[in-house]
């Protein structure tokens, strides 16, 4: 170097810790490799590192991610089959190897929130790999948006909020339970429809994932699998004794047609699989080994398909024991709702309602010889109906036994408060064959409102509950409401105290309690049980006086349905109101209504006295034979 030339100083460039994440070299992994090399199982019966072999037809769902030509992928699965697992290993993968704006949306914002914070945060920060491309700032890291540091950002939405879904552009969409969002956002379009047009500037490499368990015929699933799938695969499993591939059907499901017990069937695990070419029967372990060596293959293969569907009935799982789902089947068989379940979330299969219509005659042909007034020799509780109206009331009278045969005693008009009081609290029922008689031990009063006179001062379901209070000592007489909406718990009765104190607005002990119906899952039953054949159980009878009125006012509502294919029932005639006794008095003797008529029938078996029994909640005088 020269004299006088002073010697540059070498600068070294470092690139942010940022900017290196984003640039760094893809593993070229799949998503299920991805999952088994870095994925940390957070909560669940195994928690810990995942492994693909725990669920193995959970790969190749997760592997169509990064196929380039699919664009959508469907899974129409059981519960416990891991098909959210599915969903967060695809979005650990697109965090870690593809970043890209995301969106996960649940069907409301309580949920959304809660699978957020329980679910989906704790799967990122028990992932080392996900923890370490979070962002710093605590700012990034909200309930409903996460940040990470090389660019990749999640968001949080819900299927009620137009304005969270039509918010920014998304490259990854993760539609869950898509059987239970909404028709409409708001006043705006189906939510489904609102969140994929996010997608619409990443045509050649977006990704979405719709997945639920399905609910009804025409359901978001449903139609997906008709409309949208281009292909739609089962998985097919070998034998382990004679290697014959096939598709595991319920039909396939064997135990001891002489077990009608449920909990015996699922206690003992008394059921097998039969393979359909050597009849050989798997156990639980059997068919976990064959799942293992299975494969999907599609019904009818296509080229290149851009949306695949994936079909899977939770007796694939390893979490669900063949017994319990033969157990459910059974329990499906003595109640339509039960039924559903098993169809639903075992068969993973929309529930189709069956909507026909029934002639006068149909409800007639169940009359039986038995006069009006006399109770059959089987049964040993009656249940009343009370529907009441502007200036009368309807009733019916329907004898029980243990399996729920019923048959109808009486039915009619009461003209006053005196009326009623002399049909529950007075009137004994001659028993077939017998010098016994029997009262009623249940009855449910519809408190319907409405004013009595017009004048809006005193409204008929201010008298119901004053009439109620007075009575309420006798454990006999109880005020019910239809629900206009199903009970988000999914069962047919909920029970409230409307009694409430002045300061706090809490229940007042011992006040007066009401029992809301779901009327369309009751209407539901009784028609369910007007199909009911010999040989069968809970059976629908009627005395050899019904007449045309009472049919025609059963069959004043007929279940249709609507321009958006939900079932519904729907008023035909103007008077219903047999039918609306009819659902209070199936309600007065359903299992759900404690305690039900099996625990009456063992606590008279054992010869409980009146006094122990009312104090349990019921009156004893109709669930005995008096000489």
């Amino acid at each position: 170097m020269s004299e006088g030339v002073k010697e540059q100083p070498t600068y070294i460039f470092k690139r942010p810790e940022s900017e290196r994440l984003i640039f760094r070299p893809r593993e070229g992994l799949t998503v299920s490799q991805w999952a088994e090399k870095y994925r940390i199982v957070e909560t669940g019966s195994m928690p810990g590192r995942w492994k693909n072999n725990v669920t193995p037809y959970a790969v190749e769902p997760m592997d169509c991610w990064t196929v380039p030509t699919i664009r959508k992928i469907i899974l129409c699965w059981a519960p416990q089959t891991a098909k959210t697992q599915v969903a967060f290993n695809c979005l650990g993968f697109s965090i870690d190897q593809e970043p890209g704006p995301a969106m996960y949306v649940m069907p409301d914002e309580k949920v959304a929130k809660r699978i957020s914070r329980r679910r989906i945060i704790p799967m990122i920060e028990r992932t080392p790999r996900l923890k370490s491309l979070l962002s710093p700032r605590s700012a990034d890291k909200a309930t409903l948006a996460v940040r990470f540091v090389n660019g990749m950002d999640l968001m949080l939405a819900w299927a009620t909020s137009a304005a969270e879904l039509a918010s920014e552009s998304i490259r990854y969409l993760f539609l869950d339970e898509i059987d239970k969002y909404p028709d409409f956002s708001g006043k705006e379009a189906d939510p489904i429809s609102l969140s994929e047009i996010r997608t619409i500037a990443y045509p050649y490499n977006k990704k979405i994932l719709k997945f639920t368990t399905p609910t009804v015929e025409g359901g978001n699933i449903d139609r997906a699998l008709i409309s949208e799938a281009d292909e739609i695969r089962d998985y097919h499993v070998p034998c382990p004794v004679c290697d014959e591939l096939q598709v595991m059907i319920f039909d396939n499901i064997v135990w001891p047609r002489d077990i009608r017990d449920p909990r015996l069937i699922s206690r003992e695990k008394r059921a097998h699989y039969a393979c359909r070419r050597c009849g050989m029967s798997w156990d639980d372990s059997m068919r976990n080994a064959a799942v293992k060596r299975g494969k999907w293959i599609p019904r009818t293969e296509v080229k290149r398909p851009e949306a695949v569907a994936f079909h899977l009935p939770s007796w694939y799982s390893p979490f669900v024991s063949l017994s319990d789902v033969a157990a459910s089947f059974i329990r499906g068989l003595e109640d339509p709702s039960k039924l559903m379940v098993f169809v639903t979330q075992h068969k993973a299969e929309p529930w189709k309602e069956i909507v026909e219509r029934k002639e006068d005659s149909t409800i007639l042909s169940h009359k039986t010889n038995l006069p009006p007034g006399v109770v059959p020799k089987w049964a040993f509780a009656l249940t009343a109906g009370i529907d009441m109206q502007k200036d009368h009331f309807c009733f019916v009278v329907r004898a029980w036994d243990e399996e729920l045969n019923s048959h109808l005693v009486q039915y009619g008009y009461l003209f006053s408060w005196a009326d009623i009081e002399a049909l529950l609290f007075q009137t004994k029922y001659q028993v077939e064959d017998s010098t016994s008689t029997m009262g009623i031990s249940r009855a449910g009063l519809d408190t319907g409102g409405g004013s009595k006179d017009g004048s809006g001062e005193w409204t008929r379901t201010e008298e119901a509950y004053q009439w109620l209070r007075k009575h309420a000592y006798l454990r006999l007489a109880y005020g019910t409401k239809g629900s206009s909406r199903p009970h988000i718990t999914g069962k047919r009765i909920r029970f409230a105290v409307i009694d409430k104190m002045d300061r706090g607005n809490r229940p007042i002990p011992g006040g007066l309690e009401l029992h809301f119906l779901d009327t369309s899952q009751y209407k539901s039953l009784i028609h369910w049980r007007l199909s009911r054949t010999e040989g069968e159980t809970q059976r629908f009878y009627l005395h050899s006086e019904t007449g045309v009125d009472y049919a025609r006012q059963i069959l004043a509502e007929e279940l249709r349905r609507d321009r958006h294919n939900r079932v519904e029932w729907k008023q035909i005639r103007k008077d219903n109101h047999f039918l609306d006794c009819e659902v209070i008095a199936a309600a007065c003797a359903d299992d759900e209504w404690m305690p039900n008529l099996k625990q009456l029938s063992q606590w008279m078996k054992t010869g409980n006295t009146g006094r122990r029994v009312i104090s349990k909640g019921f009156n004893l005088g109709g669930w005995q034979h008096e000489a």
